[in-house]
């Protein structure tokens, strides 16, 4: 779960520079990282390319401090080794992640709505992260916004912070914090202790809610779940390429599930929008992905992470697969070219490590 937040890292899009640069994998601190993000997003200044100006964007230098903080929250940074974490790497191996490295190379400049929209690829990219990384306080969140349909950020912030979060640490705390659980529980009482409207605005309370629910919600608007309808207000987003009722399941699995139900069942409705991707796309795909992968994780590639990161490849080409077809053709080709492409066991026996080798591999 998320431990740190501020009220000001509203925009996922941002994130997606972090990783360029750590990109040659040596440590920097987090002061660095966020003086080198603030001189690069503050001279975008096209608000009007945008409906309206959104919340959470970069205009201090403690803003970009505040969203390298949240990157190694996602494990987008390794927090001990200040280098790259897991996702951090993970994103590097997409496409997408091109215009972001010619973007701190100076290479090319990017207009505000290029920094801060996402799109479908990069949007199941960021759930992932997030359904992983603030579980299982996301999944309660994002349930109660499907089945609330609309309402006011007021509401939110007061299930948020008196129903949800009290659960989540629950859930995650060991018993010596138990006094964290307990104080997270007293949060209902204290608000309605203070009978003034003003005196609420102006507590230590209020200010913990300001800065830990919003950024949840607007996480949600991001990632194309919800979408504002107001000031303060918003509804869950009609145009959304997911199903609300696959969102309500996957919000309900515990964590060892995730990524069998994301980059599974939960894209059936992507297949109306993309084209199915053939056994020759998906094998294609997934060496490419690989040759990627490898870069970052030496001979330690993930074969779960390998299939998902080749569905988020796949959508980048405008084409579709779910995890059993990517499973399939993974092992259709192995039993092919055993000697050239299998699986192995990772020190700890847990994982499996896929091996491809790619020299001269004619598929």
């Amino acid at each position: 779960m998320i431990m740190e937040t501020h009220g000001d890292i509203c925009r996922l899009g941002y994130l997606r520079i972090i990783p360029c640069l750590l990109e040659d994998q040596s440590p920097k601190t987090y002061d660095f990282l966020a003086a080198v993000l603030y001189e690069i997003v503050k001279g975008v200044h096209d608000e009007d390319f945008l409906a309206e100006k959104p919340i959470g964007l970069i205009t201090r230098p403690v803003n970009a401090r505040n969203y390298v903080t949240l990157a190694a929250e996602l494990d987008l940074i390794d927090r001990r080794r200040q280098r790259l974490g897991l996702f951090g790497k993970l994103y590097l191996c997409m496409k997408s992640s091109m215009r972001f490295r010619s973007l701190v190379e100076g290479d090319r400049s990017l207009r505000l709505i290029d920094l801060l929209m996402l799109n479908d690829a990069e949007k199941i990219f960021f759930l992932w992260a997030l359904f992983h990384r603030d579980y299982p306080f996301i999944q309660l969140i994002t349930s109660w916004a499907i089945r609330k349909g609309r309402f006011r950020r007021q509401e939110a912030m007061i299930y948020a912070m008196e129903e949800a979060y009290p659960q989540a640490l629950k859930k995650i705390l060991p018993r010596s914090r138990s006094r964290e659980v307990e104080e997270a529980e007293r949060f209902r009482e204290r608000r309605l202790a203070i009978g003034d409207k003003v005196e609420w605005i102006k507590s230590s309370q209020y200010a913990k809610y300001r800065h830990i629910a919003p950024p949840r919600f607007e996480w949600l608007v991001d990632c194309g779940i919800l979408k504002r309808s107001g000031r303060g207000k918003y509804e869950v987003n009609a145009q959304m390429i997911y199903d609300p009722q696959r969102i309500l399941k996957l919000a309900s699995l515990s964590l060892n599930k995730i990524d069998q139900y994301l980059f599974g069942d939960f894209l059936k409705p992507l297949f109306k929008l993309y084209r199915r991707a053939g056994r020759y796309d998906i094998f294609r795909t997934l060496v490419e992905v690989y040759d990627r992968m490898k870069r970052y994780f030496g001979e330690e590639v993930d074969l779960t992470n390998l299939e998902c990161m080749t569905i988020l490849a796949l959508i980048e080409k405008d084409m579709i697969a779910d995890l059993n077809s990517i499973h399939d053709s993974f092992n259709s080709f192995a039993i092919q070219f055993p000697d050239r492409i299998y699986v192995t066991p990772s020190a700890s026996g847990r994982l499996g490590l896929a091996y491809i080798d790619t020299r001269n591999l004619e598929i």
